[in-house]
């Protein structure tokens, strides 16, 4: 009888503990291969299948955004952010095709706890259920994992181990709170000094995101909640208060070794602090060049993939190339 046991990020299956959210790799090397379906209709929208176990996995690149947001994003990979058991053999999903071709046979718990039918809510097309992991303070902690059970009865949800209603389990994880200062203090040591700010902005990049040696790490979700602002950040423009916080921040000059490589990339961290819904696809954050004075303080720099293409960097090349540095443009990247 296959168990599944769902904790605070996770879901065991049969013994392997997967952590939300999870990449198809991971599911992979605990259950093996899956049938996977691929619907465009709705955006790109993945369907894992074991039909043997009853269990179906979902995920879209289209989730990345919000667990960014929520500071639960791990990598591109990562997007994968639930599971559904096919107790009935019914297609649950009534703008989706498919559905398992075997019944889910087994037991589902919640902490080791099976659901508790008082703790369910109405929700449309069956109920609702989240554990609660603690009731100490002013406010109740709930899991990071909640469950859908689709059903319009009130009939039991187990006969004795064996779960009797198809049941969505899902990753809604509450973004930590910060407690981060981000007013802007001067070191007392020497700084490094930029004429160009897109340029700043890449270095800044490598070293607060890369290699997280200048802080604090800049969240423009925390930021807004430190400022007690209420900006917009559904937009592809910039956020002005991000720019501006970039521009004023100092960089140590110590730190300007730790600079070997630029690698500059649209999905970089610092644009999507700055732009949370920038496409990549205009040239804001380009430079096509840069002064001697700021690039001579960076003497370990010896390369910079830089937006644009070859036309695009000639003039960059001819500064950065007798200083050692070689440029290459994204844009002819395989």
């Amino acid at each position: 009888m296959n168990h599944i046991d769902v904790l605070d990020d996770a879901v065991s299956v049969n013994g392997h503990v997967l952590k939300f959210p999870l990449s198809y790799d991971e599911i992979r090397d605990a259950l093996g291969e899956a049938r996977i379906v691929i619907d465009e209709r709705y955006g790109r929208h993945l369907q894992y299948f074991y039909d043997d176990l009853g269990i179906e996995f979902e995920g879209s690149p289209l989730y990345l955004k919000e667990l960014r947001k929520k500071k639960a994003y791990r990598d591109d990979e990562h997007f994968i952010i639930s599971l559904t058991l096919y107790v009935t053999g019914n297609k649950i999903y009534s703008f989706y095709d498919s559905k398992c071709e075997k019944n889910y046979e087994g037991d589902l718990t919640f902490l080791g706890r099976k659901i508790d039918r008082t703790k369910t809510w109405r929700t449309p097309g069956g109920y609702g259920y989240q554990s609660l992991l603690s009731d100490e303070g002013k406010e109740k902690e709930w899991m990071h994992v909640s469950a859908s059970i689709y059903t319009d009865d009130d009939g039991p949800l187990y006969d004795k181990d064996h779960l009797l209603k198809d049941v969505n389990i899902t990753f809604k994880p509450e973004r930590p709170r910060s407690d981060v200062n981000y007013d802007i203090f001067m070191p007392e040591e020497e700084c490094l000094s930029f004429d160009t700010f897109n340029f700043k902005l890449a270095v800044i990049n490598e070293l607060m995101y890369n290699q997280e040696v200048l802080k604090p790490y800049f969240d423009i979700y925390d930021y807004m909640a430190f400022r007690k602002a209420h900006w917009n950040l559904e937009t592809s423009s910039n956020v002005r208060a991000a720019v501006n916080y970039f521009k004023e921040l100092p960089i140590p000059a110590g730190l300007a070794d730790n600079i070997t490589e630029i690698n500059m990339d649209g999905s970089d961290e610092i644009y999507m602090n700055i732009a949370p819904e920038w496409d990549g696809r205009d040239d804001r954050f380009d430079f096509r060049k840069l002064s001697e004075k700021e690039l001579k303080q960076f003497g370990n720099l010896k390369k910079m993939l830089v937006f644009g293409n070859s036309k695009d960097i000639v003039g960059l090349k001819k500064i950065c190339e007798p200083l050692g540095i070689e440029v290459e443009p994204l844009a002819e990247i395989g």
